[in-house]
């Protein structure tokens, strides 16, 4: 078959309608000829025609009979390629779909709703400049379309014109308050500005009109939670499984507060390791409430959590029997329990390290350090720092630094004076275990900064210009840790060398 290119030739199109016909898709065998007549000149057609073989003169006369029609009325003819590009969509043709919608656009420059797909389709292929043209025309056309201002909102921001996203969102939203995806942006943006009042507004006020809109829920729950509002916030942190959290057991089994004292509950991880870490320590707590407990974690922890919580029964995930009566994921427990902060801490330190062998050093300060997390985190840009810059940390004769990274950043220090160790980070048990021989712990918003926490470490954690929800705001301590010092990035802070330079500089003071 020829190759498929982003317009498709009449060859192509007559092959690819042979191809519906020998398995029956004659929908698509009538699109796939449409198109073929439609990009025909009269002699192309007389030509094709008098090649067919008699049983298909008839079918094919016909549609070209209807493309020579359409073709007489530009609306018309521009409906008909709309039609063709959404059967192209439909079928996996993106290329060709694109095609028909630029000449839908071409037939009728005057209708809104053909460069609205239009510009659909250059958002699809990944034009965001392209995307903006189209949806401007379709805006200038019909300005009273909700839609077409929340597309421009999203062409700007891909473009990183924020100003003028947010003024498209609020435009979006003036013309249909409530909008669902205008508000969500524009409250998002708000929020990577730390402006909580005005995002909060924008959640809730998807939520109005929406009350289960998922992604303002999450949003708003972060918005709740950075400001200690915990009831709430738990409430619609609960809508996180519907943008993107796995689900791993059955919806109808799930605990919902009622009494399980002779139950057999499954609780299990549900994110990240550090998200892990941190509500391991209700184990215990949890384990008074139901008559078994099983508790499902990720591998590398497991080793960890068993030396830890010696009384629970800890399985790794893929390992959880099906035979327990309910399940929860981890952090419901958020809501189950009302957890707010004056429960937050349960016993502290609650992870128990073993004796490992003992680090190499000079007897000097042993400071551990993490400057990135996992790569594919979301937040991953905003939360890692690049070692050329965390490498300022590492000038004081007085301090032996170890490295707590791992993966393919790990060798990111190789060239430094910090004592790499990698080879010892097999597991998290591992890991305690050094980090237990550390005097302070400094590191990124990662897992180890869990880690180091739950272990009653020393430790500083850099965290950035907008926090995750669980840091809070405007504070150096933290609810969930009480050895943990924060060093919060500044939001007129560009990049951070200037956080870096007040943690160097606090190290120093620490040795003086």
């Amino acid at each position: 078959m020829p190759d498929e290119t982003a317009s498709p030739t009449p060859n192509q199109l007559w092959d690819k309608a042979a191809e519906y016909l020998e398995t029956n898709e004659t929908e698509g065998a009538q699109k796939s000829l449409l198109h073929w007549a439609m990009l025909l000149n009269p002699a192309a057609k007389d030509a094709w025609l008098d090649r067919l073989p008699p049983q298909l003169f008839n079918a094919v006369s016909s549609i070209v009979r209807t493309a020579e029609t359409l073709s007489g009325n530009p609306n018309d003819s521009a409906l008909a390629w709309v039609s063709i590009g959404r059967a192209w969509l439909d079928r996996n043709q993106p290329d060709w779909a694109h095609a028909c919608f630029v000449n839908a656009a071409a037939a009728a420059p005057e209708n809104d709703s053909i460069h609205h797909e239009l510009g659909l389709s250059w958002h699809r292929k990944n034009e965001p400049g392209q995307a903006l043209n189209a949806f401007e025309q379709a805006a200038k056309l019909k300005p009273s379309h909700a839609g077409t201002w929340h597309n421009l909102g999203q062409c700007h921001q891909r473009l990183a014109q924020t100003s003028e996203a947010i003024e498209a969102f609020e435009k979006a939203l003036a013309i249909e308050p409530g909008h669902p995806l205008a508000g969500v942006e524009l409250g998002t943006i708000r929020l990577g500005n730390l402006d909580l009042a005005r995002a909060e507004a924008c959640f809730s006020g998807v939520i109005e009109r929406h009350p289960d809109d998922p992604a303002a829920r999450r949003n708003r729950a972060e918005v709740h939670l950075l400001q200690k509002r915990f009831q709430q916030g738990w409430i619609d942190f609960g809508y996180r499984f519907q943008t993107g959290t796995r689900v791993h057991y059955p919806s109808d089994t799930v605990w919902r507060g009622e009494p399980i004292s002779d139950k057999k509950l499954l609780l299990h991880f549900e994110q990240g390791l550090g998200d892990t870490v941190m509500f391991s320590r209700f184990l215990p707590r949890v384990k008074s409430l139901c008559g078994e407990l099983v508790f499902e974690c990720q591998p590398a922890l497991i080793t960890l959590l068993r030396q830890s919580f010696p009384a629970i029964e800890i399985v790794a995930e893929g390992d959880a029997q099906c035979d327990f009566d309910v399940h929860l994921p981890l952090l419901a427990l958020g809501e189950r329990l009302g957890l707010d902060e004056s429960n937050l801490l349960g016993d502290n330190p609650y992870l128990i390290a073993t004796d490992r062998d003992p680090l190499p050093g000079t007897g000097r300060l042993k400071v551990g350090l993490a400057w990135a997390g996992n790569p594919h985190h979301a937040k991953d840009a905003s939360r890692s720092i690049a070692w050329e810059s965390f490498a300022a940390l590492t000038g004081l004769d007085e301090v032996d630094y170890f490295s707590l990274q791992v993966g393919t950043r790990a060798y990111d220090c190789r060239d430094s004076r910090v004592i790499y160790i990698g080879d010892q980070l097999s597991d998290f048990a591992a890991t305690a275990a050094v980090i237990q021989q550390l005097d302070l712990v400094i590191t990124v918003d990662t897992a180890v900064a869990h880690l180091a926490g739950a272990l009653g470490k020393p430790t500083w954690v850099l965290v950035s210009a907008v926090p995750d929800w669980r840091w809070q705001l405007n504070r150096t301590d933290s609810p969930w840790y009480p050895t943990l010092k924060l060093y919060r990035q500044r939001p007129a802070e560009n990049g951070w060398l200037a956080t870096l330079e007040r943690v160097k500089q606090a190290l120093a003071k620490r040795l003086a």
